[in-house]
């Protein structure tokens, strides 16, 4: 049994094609399926319904998902502890945030003249997963969206919460796209998240909202909104988006917003820290942003 085998597993379950988990993971597309036969013949269970494009987990390889995804992360992990002197103060963060708005926030507190040592780990997929992490010290702080699923635990004495800003939810498209949209009847290619996604629970208002629901029709999903962003951009659907991701685009008339008149979703971004924490730079860093 190889890591590897679990690695090329999770990116054909996030792409749902060959091809594309292939270039995910540097390999040829006929290496990457021989591999995934090795894990399917090693673990007794067929895994993929190759039958779907794109492909559909099997109950065997929904089961095995979460499982998979533990493995590799502390796969990693024990990597990192032997490679690493210095521990970096870890964020367990939506890939959104980490990508679009993390940087700049962070800036704020490190520079070239006085670096800090920071780690970003998007490997997470439920909320749940993230307050595991948060709790058994495989990171510091959790960035994220606040919504109904991480408000309980908000609400629990042993965590602390820090608003850090706001972002917007809207619809954008190519020009384009939304021209032809605008200018006929026919069926709207949408461009959606995945279950697994908190955006796919943060974006169902702004579904709710869009004045022909019944024109949509989904053509792409995927678990990261930054997968959707070149999709988008290429053309092929519109998409519920945070501002942040699409406003450099926007900026370029890349892409453009649609249904100005329509209500945005303001989402707050927070970071969460664990009262429990025995990391004593992490408590430091939490005092100097609080």
């Amino acid at each position: 049994m190889d890591i590897d085998w679990y690695q090329d597993f999770l990116a054909l379950a996030d792409t749902g094609k060959f091809t594309a988990a292939a270039s995910m993971r540097g390999s040829s597309q006929s290496a990457l399926s021989r591999r995934i036969q090795l894990l399917e013949a090693y673990l007794g269970a067929t895994l993929i319904d190759r039958g779907k494009n794109p492909i559909r987990l099997t109950a065997a390889g929904e089961a095995l998902l979460p499982n998979a995804l533990e493995l590799v992360r502390l796969a990693r992990d024990c990597e990192q502890s032997v490679k690493i002197l210095d521990r970096p103060l870890t964020f367990a963060s939506l890939h959104t945030l980490a990508c679009n708005f993390f940087p700049d926030w962070i800036s704020q507190f490190s520079s070239p003249q006085s670096p800090m040592f920071t780690r970003i780990d998007t490997g997470y997929r439920s909320t749940d997963d993230y307050y595991m992490a948060l709790m058994s010290g495989r990171c510091d702080f959790i960035l994220f969206y606040g919504d109904a699923q991480t408000e309980p635990y908000s609400r629990q004495s042993e965590f602390e919460v820090l608003s850090l800003g706001h972002d917007e939810l809207y619809w954008v498209a190519t020009p384009e796209l939304a021209a032809r949209c605008a200018a006929s009847d026919e069926p709207i290619p949408w461009l959606t998240y995945a279950r697994s996604a908190q955006l796919h629970d943060l974006s169902r208002v702004q579904i709710e909202r869009h004045p022909e629901p019944h024109r949509l029709r989904r053509v792409f999903e995927a678990t990261v909104s930054e997968a959707l962003k070149p999709m988008a951009a290429s053309g092929h659907g519109v998409a519920c988006m945070p501002h942040t991701m699409v406003a450099p685009l926007i900026e370029r008339q890349e892409l453009v917003r649609l249904y100005p008149d329509m209500q945005s979703d303001h989402l707050e971004v927070i970071l969460v820290r664990w009262r429990g924490s025995r990391n004593p730079e992490a408590d430091a860093f939490w005092q100097r942003i609080s």
